[in-house]
């Protein structure tokens, strides 16, 4: 809803997901809200999706955490051709249904953008899938190339979560072939988030040009 609100609101702004659990999530309910997002913002929305490590919360929700990497693989694929056919059907292991149309279709075709979000696990994951990666930014900029050498040897989009506003950290990222860094904004009152948007906006706005 906040996303919809945000879309309705703006024209330039890339509205994501960091991270959807997917596994927690009725798959094709999930292609609906992806695709409504992305049609009410013209082609702005990037999906960001992940396995999620809460093993207590993943049995709430009905899901095996021992199987979770596989059914994530699954949804994964089912929701790439649920978006992009007028009719489809699935059947597997842990997904499956008979034909069926859903509507609406989102404006970028095949699909928005997908990123996995988390650790090498997810990085593998996403060289599997053919899907862009969300890795967890690292504090040291020497480390920075290890991390996305096999991402960006398989040239994989690659956006960073939680990059602080530090310019060789930014810099790093950029040298080594990501294509975006998001910072985190924390829940404070106004005058705080103000400031705190200030501060991203220095190196945002130095790194842009």
């Amino acid at each position: 809803m906040e996303q919809a609100a945000v879309a309705a609101v703006t024209e330039r702004l890339i509205l994501g997901t960091g991270v959807t659990l997917l596994i927690q999530r009725d798959v094709i309910n999930t292609a609906k809200e992806v695709a409504t997002l992305d049609l009410i913002s013209a082609g702005r929305f990037v999906f960001g999706v992940g396995a999620g490590w809460n093993r207590e919360e993943m049995a709430d929700h009905g899901t095996d955490p021992r199987t979770r990497g596989a059914l994530l693989d699954e949804q994964l694929d089912a929701i790439r051709k649920d978006l992009d056919r007028g009719s489809r059907r699935y059947h597997g292991r842990f997904i499956d249904f008979d034909p069926m149309y859903a509507w609406p279709k989102p404006v970028q075709r095949p699909h928005p953008p997908i990123y996995l979000g988390g650790g090498q696990a997810a990085a593998e994951r996403a060289i599997r899938n053919g899907v862009g990666s969300l890795p967890a930014a690292m504090s040291d900029p020497a480390a920075i190339p290890a991390q996305l050498s096999a991402l960006h040897g398989n040239d994989l989009p690659v956006t960073v979560a939680f990059v602080a506003t530090d310019p060789a950290l930014i810099d790093g990222y950029a040298e080594a072939g990501a294509q975006r860094s998001l910072f985190g904004l924390p829940t404070l009152p106004a005058s705080e988030t103000l400031r705190a948007l200030d501060d991203i906006a220095k190196p945002a706005g130095h790194h842009l040009g």
